[in-house]
């Protein structure tokens, strides 16, 4: 008899094992296991691709350290190509690049030439990948479908639009999967495919549009982001050109548009990756609040798939905006199929936007600058006030909130505090790589917990079920690995908090949405933030290897916003994040109660208020980056000298008027 395991305790599972694989593999001598993988790829071991996964991330944190350390020796070099597939799959790019043979490499198998361009593009040298890239023949991109897709991001990176397309039609040819509509990573799509007439009929302006907005992310990943903006601002553009001629749909799809009272002019599509990850729902929320701004009109139609709603109670929240369709449940697989593909056509983009003056920013940017005019308008947050008529909802969670405060001793009329704290766990995340860097070791909090149960307070930990353990504490929950969680009491846990305390995490988007104080500390950000004016911050310090730490200006300008993104690129570029210390994040805390208790004025005679928020403000290169948010006064006041600098390096504390 087969066991059979859940998917969820199986990706665990699989996770433990890298885990518990790449640590063994970490004791041995670095060059010998490089040696025993090359002989694995040599005699086409299985699972030896799962092995090199397992090892990556202690290669770049290795590299991130050593930049200088070479994998291969005489031996390993022996075996060339095992060697080089080897060096790329492990992330030793640099490494790469060095060996490969450049005056063969014509004449060599697309598989070295594919390991060059792909560690290239890694390190975001775009020019050299695409001179990589451009000697593969049409054979080379037929026998390796990711050479010829990588060959298109180069392309469509150098404006060649023509050798992109060209490039895509290989890729398209090898694997059918790249005629997926795209606009982001996080719908989290099946590697199967089958296209159908619509995306067929999107032609060269559909293909631009999914590739466009994929490169966009991918240079993002590498640090080069900069260069995303103009990719997104192409994909808005084929998306303008395609709406010129609407598409013939199936009698089916125009059957549910009629029932829904959508016509073509007026649908706009909410796709997948909006639902996907509870901080995405958070930006639905300033979506619709972007119409309520007059930036966009229409209807709305929100597409999801059951299983990967991240939380479904928030999600159905958002039923009074727009119309909700569940893949399997409210609309066929193969109706959906078909709506899903005129998102080229009619989707609201993930990525970008075009203000109300015309101009394509980044999407977080833009809802940077709506909640900036929200709360310049004065308007409330709609949200909270959808789940506070709810009563279906609110019933069922007090019940559960009143069984929760029972176990544990908490009054039902007791003021708490919900804590969360990003960690590895959720999302299996392997260290010094990815988002790892936004991680905080729920220690850091310790002090801050001490700080609101000896003020009569509780405090609540929220989390995955296999989030870091809280020691036992005062008037302390750890509500995380209790039988009470569930998404529903997450979503009323944090709505009748009197503050949150979290970090640049999914879940303070909840917080945000429902307009509750928040100290947001160890935070870390490539994005502008969607924060209100009641949100206090502090953030992660970026020490470079020279001892010097990144300014306010440096974290919100080039290069290094961009380089925020992944923890291998800030590794690769000697960078390193610090976590905030106990006191720093104290200090926020102690100043967002006093904020949810009305003592904001008693707090901040403390300070030079109006002076260090004005120095704070010249000191971004985007004023609107965090939103109408601001930084912890005790923490601006701590670092002002070497975090408050401008472009010269002058302090922007010897700039005031005199």
């Amino acid at each position: 008899m087969k066991l059979k395991m859940k998917p969820a305790r199986y990706r665990r599972f699989v996770y433990l094992a890298f885990i518990t694989f790449g640590a063994a593999l970490s004791l041995l001598p670095r060059r010998l296991v490089f040696l025993g993988l090359v002989v694995a790829e040599f005699v086409r071991l299985p699972l030896r691709e799962r092995m090199y996964q397992a090892y990556f991330p202690y290669v770049t944190s290795h590299l991130a350290e050593h930049a200088d350390y070479r994998y291969s020796t005489a031996l390993s070099r022996r075996f060339y190509r095992a060697s080089i597939h080897v060096l790329y799959r492990i992330g030793a790019y640099r490494e790469v690049i060095e060996s490969v043979r450049r005056e063969t490499l014509r004449l060599d198998s697309p598989a070295v030439r594919y390991a060059l361009v792909r560690s290239l593009f890694e390190l975001g040298e775009f020019d050299e990948a695409l001179d990589a890239a451009a000697g593969a023949t049409d054979d080379d991109l037929i026998r390796i479908i990711d050479l010829a897709f990588h060959r298109a991001m180069l392309q469509i990176i150098d404006g060649d639009e023509a050798g992109a397309l060209d490039a895509l039609f290989w890729a398209c040819r090898g694997s059918l999967h790249f005629f997926r509509p795209h606009q982001n990573i996080a719908a989290r799509g099946s590697s199967r495919y089958f296209p159908n007439q619509i995306d067929v009929l999107s032609g060269a302006p559909g293909r631009l549009f999914d590739l466009c907005n994929f490169t966009g992310q991918r240079v993002t990943h590498v640090g080069r982001g900069e260069l995303g903006t103009r990719l997104f601002e192409r994909a808005l553009d084929a998306q303008e050109e395609l709406r010129q001629s609407p598409p013939l749909l199936s009698a089916e799809l125009a059957d549910l548009l009629r029932r829904l009272d959508v016509s073509l002019e007026e649908l706009r599509l909410v796709p997948e990756e909006w639902a996907t990850q509870i901080g995405h729902l958070g930006m639905l929320d300033i979506l619709f609040r972007m119409r309520e701004l007059r930036w966009w009109s229409g209807k709305a139609v929100i597409v999801a798939r059951p299983g990967l709603i991240a939380n479904d109670p928030f999600f159905r929240l958002f039923e009074r905006f727009g119309q909700i369709l569940v893949v399997g449940e409210s609309i066929s697989e193969r109706t959906a199929h078909e709506l899903l593909s005129l998102q080229r056509w009619y989707g609201l983009n993930f990525n970008a936007c075009r203000l109300p003056d015309g101009r394509a920013v980044p999407w977080q940017e833009a809802g940077a600058i709506a909640i900036e005019q929200w709360e310049r308008e004065g308007r409330p947050h709609p949200l909270r006030e959808v789940y506070d008529q709810a009563t279906n909802l609110a019933d069922v969670a007090a019940d559960g909130f009143r069984r929760l405060c029972s176990r544990y001793g908490m009054k039902p009329d007791d003021w708490y505090v919900c804590l969360h704290t990003r960690d590895a766990a959720h999302y299996f995340e392997f260290m010094g790589t990815g988002q790892t860097h936004r991680n905080a070791p729920i220690e850091t909090s310790l002090e801050a917990i001490r700080l609101i149960t000896s003020r009569g307070g509780w405090v609540i930990k929220l989390g995955g079920p296999k989030s870091p353990k809280l020691p036992p504490m005062e008037r302390t929950i750890d509500y995380a690995l209790s039988e009470f969680r569930s998404e529903l009491m997450d979503v009323h846990l944090i709505r009748h908090a009197r503050a949150f305390v979290g970090t640049t995490s999914g879940l303070t988007n909840v917080a945000v949405s429902f307009g509750i104080p928040c100290a947001i500390v160890n935070a870390i950000t490539t994005d502008a933030q969607l924060w209100h004016a009641n949100v206090r911050f502090a953030l992660k310090h970026v020490r470079l290897r020279d001892g010097t730490t990144l300014t306010q200006r440096q974290l919100t300008s080039e290069p290094w916003r961009w380089r925020v993104f992944d923890a291998a690129v800030l590794g690769r570029n000697g960078a390193h994040p610090e976590n905030n210390s106990s006191d720093e994040i104290c200090h926020a805390v102690e100043e967002v109660l006093a904020l949810a208790e009305g003592r904001s004025a008693e707090f901040e005679a403390r300070y030079d208020t109006a002076g260090l928020l004005d120095r704070w403000k010249r000191s971004l290169a985007l004023p609107y980056f965090y939103g109408p948010s601001r930084p912890s006064l005790a923490f601006l006041a701590k670092h002002e000298k070497t975090f408050l600098l401008n472009e010269t390096g002058v302090a922007e504390l010897c700039l005031g008027e005199p």
